[in-house]
């Protein structure tokens, strides 16, 4: 390193690179990070102002500090300290680190101490099919967080089939017929599905009753492709002989086909639990008073080996669907 005229003049070394011209920046290897312990040596002496005070907190030499600054001035190929006689000094980068090193600890403090806060608390993962658990539980969770507090939640949202053996999942949440294999399944009531669509729709195509289906022919049909199109079956159940819908759009999942029916753009089936929150906002109606029961359902489910947390939360759902049944207007 070349000296200056003065004590606190730097000349900063400037460290080859590995020439990378013509690579994407992709594609580019990243500089490997120095050791953490160098950050922690740094951030105390930042907030010490000084090596030996920094030495004190971490029970190690003032020489010891010196060197891991050093090794960390190295890796990174700057000055992050000007050393005066009596004090040390932030360099421009040193300052330019200074906060984000700060930043970086405090985000793993806090992390830690989370987890050494709560590793005694039960956590259940719970595993919901997207339209339920959006368009249902998750409105529902902070009458369960007030019940039983000591009781954390982490939800999911898939449509896959659960192995209570292999995953990581404590409850799960399906639309079914009851068949689930290595699973203790509970039906949440009676299933029946009806129309649904919005406002502007059902005005649009002057559909208010079962006399007017033949409107239907000239509309387009929402459909989610994880359940059985029961269409016919349901119009038999109105009376009405077979349609063929203007065209069909199909879904991966219900909180998107009710994200469409809502925004006007067709009529779809669906059950009450689904678009209870709907119905109830205004922002679906359901056209045609004719309900079609059906064997499939929405289920609650447990491991064979499920614990005490999870039949709670399983019973809390049992509770919740028969509130939300109990309370559905006719």
């Amino acid at each position: 390193m070349g000296r200056g005229s003065g004590s606190d003049r730097i000349v900063v070394p400037i460290t080859p690179r590995r020439r990378t011209r013509g690579l994407p920046a992709d594609r580019r290897e990243p500089r490997s990070l120095p050791a953490a312990n160098l950050f922690r040596t740094f951030d105390a002496a930042v907030r010490r102002g000084s090596f030996r005070e920094a030495a004190s907190e971490l029970c190690i030499t003032p020489s010891a500090v010196s060197q891991q600054i050093h090794r960390l001035e190295e890796a990174l190929g700057v000055k992050l300290f000007r050393r005066l006689p009596r004090r040390i000094e932030l360099t421009r980068h040193g300052t330019f680190l200074a906060s984000s090193v700060q930043e970086a600890l405090v985000m793993l403090q806090t992390a830690c101490e989370h987890i050494t806060r709560d590793r005694d608390r039960t956590v259940l993962c719970v595993n919901a099919s997207p339209g339920i658990g959006a368009a249902w539980l998750v409105a529902r969770l902070p009458s369960f967080r007030a019940r039983h507090p000591e009781i954390g939640i982490l939800l999911q949202s898939s449509n896959e089939d659960v192995d209570f053996d292999r995953q990581d999942v404590d409850v799960a949440i399906r639309w079914g017929n009851g068949r689930f294999p290595g699973a203790c399944a509970t039906r949440l009531g009676r299933a029946s599905v009806f129309p649904v669509c919005s406002p502007a729709f059902r005005d649009r195509w002057h559909l208010r009753g079962r006399d007017d289906l033949s409107v239907l022919r000239n509309v387009v049909q929402l459909h989610v492709t994880t359940h059985g199109n029961t269409w016919s079956d349901w119009l038999a159940a109105a009376g009405h002989g077979s349609i063929a819908f203007r065209d069909i759009q199909h879904f991966s999942d219900a909180t998107l086909m009710l994200e469409a029916a809502a925004q006007g753009q067709g009529i779809c089936l669906s059950s009450y639990l689904l678009v209870e929150d709907h119905l109830r906002s205004g922002r679906l109606v359901q056209p045609v008073d004719v309900e079609l029961t059906v064997r499939e359902g929405y289920y609650v489910l447990v491991g064979p080996a499920a614990e005490d947390p999870a039949l709670r939360f399983r019973e809390w759902v049992r509770e919740e669907a028969k509130r939300s049944l109990s309370q559905r207007p006719r």
